[in-house]
């Protein structure tokens, strides 16, 4: 499904439409449409020399209403409880230095690793810079799950963004 959806981003909404693709791939299409969302592009790297560090946003995503670009991080096989926190010795645990305070699940990592994403897009100055001058306000984040029920979202919060330098100096 994430090739799919990575070589379907980039094209136009009636050759997506007109395509073959898996039921799951559909879904996720069909939710970013019902967000209002249009997908322009589909694995965009960023990375960090200091920190060692390199990932990719899954789907980018041009959201006209808000005038503002969306960074979607696409998971799919999580249909448990992705907010049930992990369990050591009987006590719930809470995740690691700068996101103790978030209790350590399923959903809270993978916002965790879209803050990261989302962090190493906005500090690049020339990326920022050329979206600013096509009429871009802000770049935001979206999570979303997709499995054979359906598929739900999580919008990127600002906790998470402002947590995101912290997660990375702490992977030193």
């Amino acid at each position: 499904m994430d090739a799919q959806v990575s070589r379907l981003a980039g094209v136009s909404a009636e050759k997506r439409f007109n395509s073959k693709m898996l039921n799951l791939t559909r879904n996720v299409f069909a939710a970013l449409h019902s967000r209002g969302l249009e997908p322009v592009m589909g694995q965009r790297a960023v990375c960090s020399e200091r920190h060692r560090i390199g990932t990719a946003a899954d789907v980018v995503c041009h959201d006209a209403a808000n005038n503002s670009l969306v960074m979607v991080e696409l998971k799919c096989g999580h249909s448990g409880a992705r907010t049930a926190a992990a369990i050591q010795k009987g006590k719930s645990c809470n995740m690691k230095k700068a996101l103790a305070k978030a209790p350590d699940n399923v959903v809270n990592r993978h916002l965790a690793q879209l803050a990261v994403t989302h962090h190493l897009l906005t500090r690049e100055k020339k990326t920022i810079s050329k979206l600013g001058a096509m009429g871009v306000d802000s770049v935001d984040g979206l999570l979303m799950y997709a499995n054979d029920s359906g598929v739900d979202a999580y919008p990127l919060q600002e906790w998470w963004t402002a947590k995101a330098s912290g997660i990375l100096d702490g992977m030193r």
